[in-house]
């Protein structure tokens, strides 16, 4: 299937106007889309984002750049709140949280004398003063090639005496990290040095987090996966009389800072059956953080620009969440996920998660959350439906001949909370600090061997390294996924069914010797050209209708108030079949009847001739003339009871607000 791009005129309503445009379709029941689109998203309009977010991150490299508890990443939330605010479509709110913020001094350790790379574990404690001459000791197990059983450290009776007031060396594995220090401290233990599991990137460093701090916790830190193998052979080594000796100093400190998430829903569509999308907004202190993960939140940016510009509202709400905190343990998306009560909880229907779509050797991933090309891990939960949310991910790319691979769904990102709460997930992932192998490089290009994100977490994670390449392929896969799941299709009208009732033996009137119209002769019509301004902000309105234009081209209404309180605007709708194209204009704001008041001069400019022009007036409650009093009639029933201007409830719009076109809200 090839897909379609739509482009669709917005209208500004400076006190509260608005218009609703009709088609053959619309006027018929207000159908919606007959197959997704990629909405337009582009990885342009990413770029556009991005750089913003780039420049205010960079120009407060000096503060922490976009990193928790910074002025960088509050400028950053002020910019999302007014991207999203001048669409119109969205309710935006902040949310407020503490979180533990920490930072490091002097972190060192060496064993036997011989320094040690090591990585401090996020919310690990510290150590009051220098840990010297502590044994070192293993959890008890038979068998450490395994890198399982009881050398995973998972509970305390994992360990014997030999970790009381030890250094404990832990793999990582099966439970989490923080539960691995709280049995090494249930056990008695100084220090632990947790080391990676990861045997195809033998010299990654493993970043921990404990997810919280654990009262009264063994300080702790990461390894590669050759740094714990070649500790782990000194300890197997070293005979009882002369057991190896460590040293260990890890100074840290702990602030408390305010930071927020940032959380936008839709205005229309089912708010019980929510959609949502998210990616987080911070960075690492590190570097600017323009891949990681400047470049999700710019594309959740322009989804939601496109989406606000869509000619039909929502059928599903559509919510995206911008979350802090990410870089120290998934906090702000884990804290918005449980401060939803069970009855809100329940209306979140799906989740993809967005975090990195801009890497420099970059893959074309999804979390795969089937399974079917890396294996989920131990204890990590699938909700039901996950598998169908990578399927739309995986047949977007199949229909765009786009090669793609499974990434591991592994819960290390925002999605985890959602997951774990029994709301299906998926994504998209450009890759970090995996290694490209050759099939990558053959699919996707790149340097076989090298990260695939070379920068990650470094200071040259710069709008310079994004690879726009990357953008052009993720921008609109998110696009299409916004789309899939904000839409319910419906059916293309299909020219050989036959009419849903049997014609009449009779026509219903006699028909006239001679037209009443030359087929094709240009005219506007405007209905009623008088209008009170109570029936003008009420259900009724003023409906515009052009004749003589080349039918299936789009015409153009453009309208020029006359009265100094609202400004000119425009709307586009299609020709049908008869040459013949349709536009309404009514007031949202009833509150501002009276601003309505005055004349507006309407010009529709059509193929197939000269523009059409005419006018209408919306009278005070008590003016003068024909539409005084009874709003100038009621509107005509032109073959349809849904052609009167019948606004859904998203009538009453705050000043300035910008609306799409044909606004629907149709039941599933």
């Amino acid at each position: 299937m090839k897909l379609r791009t739509k482009t669709w005129l917005a209208v500004t309503a400076a006190t509260g106007l608005a218009l609703g445009g009709f088609s053959p379709a619309l006027a018929a029941g207000n159908a919606g889309p007959t197959e997704h689109t990629d909405m337009g998203v582009t990885g342009d309009a990413v770029m556009d984002h991005l750089q913003k977010i780039s420049d205010i991150s960079t120009s407060h490299a000096d503060e922490g750049f976009r990193a928790l508890g910074t002025p960088g990443y509050e400028e950053s939330v002020e910019y999302v709140e007014q991207t999203l605010e001048a669409t119109g479509a969205f309710d935006v709110e902040r949310q407020a949280f503490e979180v533990d913020d920490q930072t490091f001094g002097e972190v060192a350790v060496s064993v036997d004398g011989e320094e040690v790379e090591v990585t401090p574990a996020s919310y690990t404690e510290g150590t009051e003063e220098p840990l010297t001459d502590l044994s070192v000791a293993l959890p008890v197990d038979d068998d450490y090639s395994d890198l399982a059983g009881g050398q995973l450290g998972c509970e305390a009776s994992d360990f014997d005496d030999s970790a009381e007031g030890a250094l404990v060396l832990v793999a990582r594995g099966t439970c989490s990290f923080g539960e691995k220090t709280q049995a090494a401290t249930d056990a008695g233990a100084a220090a632990v040095i947790l080391y990676n599991n990861d045997t195809s990137a033998p010299d990654e460093a493993l970043n921990a987090t404990l997810g919280e701090r654990v009262e009264n916790g063994a300080p702790t830190v990461g390894v590669s996966y050759n740094v714990g193998n070649d500790l782990l052979t000194k300890i197997d080594g070293a005979s009882e009389d002369e057991p190896l000796l460590a040293d260990f100093t890890l100074e840290t400190e702990y602030t408390t800072s305010t930071t927020w998430n940032v959380v936008a829903e839709t205005k229309a569509g089912d708010h019980d059956n929510v959609q949502m999308f998210g990616a987080h907004l911070d960075g690492v202190r590190e570097g600017p953080g323009v891949n990681d993960n400047g470049s999700g939140s710019a594309a959740l940016l322009a989804s939601a620009e496109a989406l606000a510009k869509q000619p039909t509202e929502a059928d599903n709400a559509i919510r995206f969440g911008w979350w802090a905190a990410e870089e120290v343990g998934l906090v702000g998306s884990t804290h918005y996920v449980e401060s939803l009560g069970d009855a809100e909880l329940s209306k979140v229907k799906s989740y993809m998660n967005f975090d990195m779509i801009g890497s420099d050797n970059y893959i074309v991933g999804t979390l795969d959350s089937d399974g079917s090309d890396v294996p989920i891990p131990d204890g990590v939960n699938v909700p039901e439906g996950s598998a169908e949310l990578e399927k739309i991910f995986t047949d977007y790319f199949a229909d765009n001949d786009q090669p793609n691979v499974g990434t591991d769904f592994s819960g290390r990102s925002d999605y985890q909370a959602f997951i774990d709460n029994g709301i299906p997930a998926s994504g998209l992932f450009s890759g970090a600090d995996g290694t490209k192998t050759e099939q990558e490089a053959e699919w996707f290009g790149g340097t076989v061997g090298d990260k695939h994100d070379t920068n990650y977490h470094q200071p040259t994670d710069t709008i310079e390294n994004v690879n726009q390449e990357s953008l052009d392929i993720f921008a609109p896969a998110i696009g299409y996924s916004v789309h899939t799941l904000a839409y319910d299709l419906s059916d293309a009208p299909d020219p050989t069914d036959p009419p849903t009732t049997p014609p009449t033996e009779t026509p219903t009137k006699t028909p006239t010797d001679d037209p009443t119209q030359t087929p094709g002769e240009r005219s506007l019509s405007i209905n009623p050209t008088t209008i009170d301004q109570a029936d003008f902000v009420g259900e009724k309105g003023v409906q515009v209708t052009a004749a003589g234009c080349t039918p299936d081209t789009t015409a153009t209404m453009t309208v020029e108030p006359q009265n100094g309180e609202i400004e000119k605007f425009e709307q586009a709708a299609t020709a049908d079949a008869d040459s013949v194209a349709k536009f309404g204009v009514r007031g949202l704001d009833e509150s501002k009847a009276a601003t309505y008041v005055g004349q507006y001069d309407v010009t529709v400019d059509c193929d197939g001739g000269d523009p059409l022009s005419g006018s209408f007036e919306v009278l005070a409650e008590d003016g003068d003339g024909p539409g005084a009093g009874d709003g100038g009639g009621d509107l005509p029933r032109t073959g349809n009871e849904a052609l009167p201007l019948v606004i859904s409830a998203g009538a009453l719009m705050a000043l300035g607000v910008i609306m799409t076109m044909g606004a629907r809200r149709r039941k599933a």
